[in-house]
């Protein structure tokens, strides 16, 4: 199976000179957490933008400061599983495909656990790839502090638990793009200095006023934006049938529970990738 067998030829991008606003509203648009970015130009691909980039700098406006730039690139006749190995050593969650210096598609986790995974029939239990160290987040976590857990994790999605450590929920990037929200603020700045009992010469100042645009998310807490209606395997759940769960409720990720009723750990899609190289 190659790359082309898999990949999504419909790609959208946003373009270099842009804005934030506009990477914000494709992002929201299509519910996920980067996008390639294009040279208007000459059409080559510059980089990937990710939610990310936008959340660590809430002031920057200009899209040309938040791309990624040093990002992995596959053709699309290379073998699927260069792409797994190249996402597995990188932690990518995206590669944009490339044919003769130009953007032809892209290929996802997701796309490779929908259209390859879901369907080979692979019976090795998913729970021989679940994540038993795992980063979760309190019921009444402010929302702004599980975006910053998330990026010291490494997460799209975290768990949610409740002051008996039960898990009742997961929060992710997803909930929090349809909270974020751009603010427009201004201020005036005098340019000229006045000494004390030059009062008259306030009229004749040189004033500028300066306006920011910054990323900013409600107060709220994790019980409030997250799924409550989770989707769950147990330890003897195949990869495949994992994997088939993943695309039917269009989800990234499944908590893994035991017979006691106890949540154990959790599979990533990308960990199903492993399924595929060893």
């Amino acid at each position: 199976m190659k790359v082309k067998d898999v990949m999504t030829t419909d790609v959208k991008w946003v373009e270099i000179p842009g804005s934030r606003a506009e990477a914000l509203e494709l992002l929201r648009k299509l519910d996920v957490s980067a996008v390639p970015v294009v040279k208007r130009d000459t059409g080559e691909l510059a980089g990937m933008v990710t939610l990310r980039n936008l959340f660590d700098h809430p002031d920057e406006e200009q899209l040309a400061m938040l791309v990624d730039r040093e990002v992995p690139q596959v053709s699309p006749d290379d073998p699927l599983e260069d792409a797994v190995r190249c996402m597995l050593e990188t932690g990518a969650r995206r590669l944009p495909v490339i044919r003769e210096g130009k953007l032809v598609g892209i290929v996802t986790v997701r796309d490779i656990v929908y259209r390859a995974v879901a369907a080979m029939g692979i019976e090795r239990p998913a729970s021989d790839f679940m994540r038993r160290r795992l980063a979760a987040v309190w019921e009444g976590t402010p929302i702004r502090a599980a975006i910053e857990i998330m990026g010291l994790a490494g997460l799209r999605a975290l768990p949610v638990i409740d002051t008996e450590g039960k898990l009742i929920g997961m929060v992710d990037d997803a909930d929090i793009i349809g909270l974020s929200e751009v603010k427009t603020e201004s201020r005036m700045s005098h340019m000229a200095g006045r000494s004390e009992g030059d009062a008259w010469t306030w009229d004749s100042e040189d004033r500028i006023y300066i306006t920011k645009k910054r990323m900013e998310l409600p107060d709220k807490l994790a019980r409030e934006v997250m799924c409550k209606e989770l989707v769950t395997i147990t330890k003897r759940t195949t990869v495949s049938k994992c994997a088939e769960l993943m695309k039917q409720h269009k989800i990234e990720q499944v908590p893994v529970i035991s017979g006691e009723d106890e949540f154990v750990g959790m599979v990533r899609d990308i960990d199903l990738l492993r399924a595929l190289v060893g």
